[in-house]
């Protein structure tokens, strides 16, 4: 017989070998009880006393002796009904004491539409005020780099309409490709710079279509403080 549910609802082993023998003896006193069970005596009648205080058994006694009676078996299920009670008026407690913590995962879009997918995703839970940062979109492939700016211009009118602030971090090489762009708070780096990374809220997104059009929206708030830093660094030894 599996008895391993006894174990769950917290009895031990002792608890569940003197139980179990005193239901086949119907009633008994400790003698039967230490042969049946194979336990010493010190512990059988310490387990005695523990069943007895859990509800488990019974006794009465004749004369001197003490006799033990078990409760019947439907009594484990008030016993759990117990425990559930008890455990429902902790809960609010353990609820308030609880540390949050953020899912961390991490999302793949492949294409163009993947790409526009994904940034509007990463927008969904904007508030009026949020900060759009981003270190700039860069690839080797000429049509690839045109028809990302050119949907660009639709998206930096999204995150106007949604009151969003957006500042950028791109390289002096590609300035002529950002100018005119009046709703973005740009410098220039004449150093090497991280590119393809843009971040918002507990978002960041990587963009390195060199060798495929793949992108990965990442949902960790470590992730985005952590490039957010760096970004917040970077401005401050860019250039207008």
């Amino acid at each position: 017989m599996d008895t391993s549910i006894l174990e769950d609802i917290g009895l031990t082993n002792a608890e569940i070998k003197v139980y179990l023998a005193l239901l086949e003896l119907g009633e008994s006193t400790a003698g039967p009880i230490l042969e049946k069970s194979g336990l010493q005596n010190s512990v059988v009648h310490m387990t005695l006393r523990k069943l007895a205080e859990k509800g488990f058994i019974s006794f009465i006694k004749r004369g001197r002796v003490k006799v033990y009676t078990p409760s019947d078996p439907k009594h484990v299920l008030s016993f759990i009904d117990e425990k559930r009670k008890r455990y429902e008026q902790l809960l609010p407690e353990l609820l308030l004491r609880q540390k949050k913590v953020e899912p961390q995962e991490a999302e793949v879009f492949e294409g163009f539409r993947g790409l526009k997918n994904m940034l509007h995703r990463m927008i969904e839970d904007a508030q009026h005020g949020d900060e759009f940062l981003f270190f700039s979109f860069y690839t080797k492939n000429p049509d690839d780099f045109d028809n990302v700016y050119n949907y660009y211009r639709e998206f930096e009118a999204e995150r106007l309409r949604r009151g969003i602030h957006t500042r950028g971090i791109a390289p002096k090489s590609i300035r002529g490709k950002l100018a005119n762009r009046p709703t973005i708070n740009l410098r220039y780096a004449s150093f090497p710079v991280l590119v393809n990374i843009s971040v918002f809220r507990n978002k960041v997104i990587f963009t390195p279509w060199e060798d495929r059009q793949v992108s990965f929206l990442v949902h960790s708030r470590q992730l985005a403080d952590s490039f957010r830093q760096y970004f917040e660094m970077m401005w401050e030894q860019c250039a207008p």
